[in-house]
């Protein structure tokens, strides 16, 4: 995957905390962490970007394409190419697969970044408001914390406008992949205002990386801000062993003892589950805090398969 960065990030890429996450660095491949795509993407795929793993919910992948490339990424395989995008007889085949499979009723749309394809967004989201069954929606994105400036883009502007639109019918929620408090500047909390005021409810997704946020104090930050500023905490991940990812893997027994911490010093709201995405397995599972003595070794995916960690 090629480094690729915005206008907006290149000036803060000098802070370490920001610049680690998208420029390329040179360190040893570690043993053990051979998978591509462990979360079985490839495999559940139903239809061409959409992938249809759990029973009642879907992802569609909107494109391979972000505005920038976070070296932590777990889809690393695809991102940066257009093998991914979505045609209009590509959204047709979702559409009608979902259509008759209306027992998902919740539907999430990622990639790539949906924000930064808002054309196809717009054109999935047009014909998905309309699906009976389909009675929640999500959008994954970095788009906000990598070129807030984007927001005031026509596309994105009229886009914004259609969610509103659906969020006023159907829960909308928009779900915001943020690692560091560094991350919240100004523009970037100027943002959440006017998101909120698209009716959506928003929402943080967090991943342990090593050297960047796997300190308490860091975290505590970064989640006590958003807090504050109507993001609600909703995912704390364990990095996924992916092939190419071994330098930002922290020890889950290290990550433990921060979540456990967060805790005690955040209130519920302002405090992610704390998860592991399971490789080779379904679901993402809690881990254990440190109140409770466990072996953090293998554990049971949500269909009971046993899965070492």
């Amino acid at each position: 995957m090629r480094e690729k960065l915005t206008k907006y990030l290149k000036e803060l890429s000098a802070n370490q905390n920001i610049g680690r996450q998208y420029l390329v660095e040179e360190y040893d491949i570690q043993d053990g962490h051979v998978y591509t795509d462990p979360l079985m993407e490839d495999s559940h795929e139903v239809v061409k970007g959409l992938i249809h793993k759990y029973k009642n919910r879907a992802l569609i992948k909107v494109s391979y394409h972000c505005a920038a490339h976070c070296r932590f990424c777990t889809r690393i395989r695809q991102i940066g190419t257009d093998a991914g995008t979505l045609t209009d007889a590509d959204i047709d085949n979702i559409i009608a697969y979902l259509v008759a499979h209306p027992e998902i009723d919740d539907v999430i749309l990622s990639g790539g970044d949906p924000f930064y394809t808002p054309h196809i967004t717009e054109a999935l989201l047009t014909k998905l408001k309309d699906i009976e069954s389909v009675k929640v929606l999500r959008i994954g994105t970095r788009l906000p914390v990598q070129s807030p400036i984007s927001f005031e883009s026509k596309p994105i502007v009229r886009l914004l406008e259609l969610v509103k639109q659906i969020a006023l019918e159907k829960p909308f929620y928009i779900l915001i992949h943020i690692e560091h408090p560094d991350e919240l500047t100004s523009e970037v909390l100027s943002l959440f205002k006017t998101l909120r005021q698209q009716h959506v409810t928003l929402l943080s997704q967090t991943v342990f990386l090593k050297g960047i946020n796997d300190d308490v104090e860091t975290l505590f930050q970064l989640f006590r801000t958003l807090y504050h500023n109507g993001v609600v905490p909703y995912y704390l991940y364990h990095c996924d062993k992916v092939a190419g990812l071994e330098n930002f893997i922290v020890p889950l027994e290290a990550e433990i003892e921060i979540a456990t911490e967060l805790h005690r010093r955040l209130s519920g709201i302002a405090c992610p589950a704390f998860v592991i995405d399971i490789h080779n397995g379904y679901g993402k599972l809690p881990i254990p805090l440190a109140y409770f003595t466990a072996d953090a070794t293998t554990a049971k995916d949500i269909e009971g398969n046993i899965i070492t960690l």
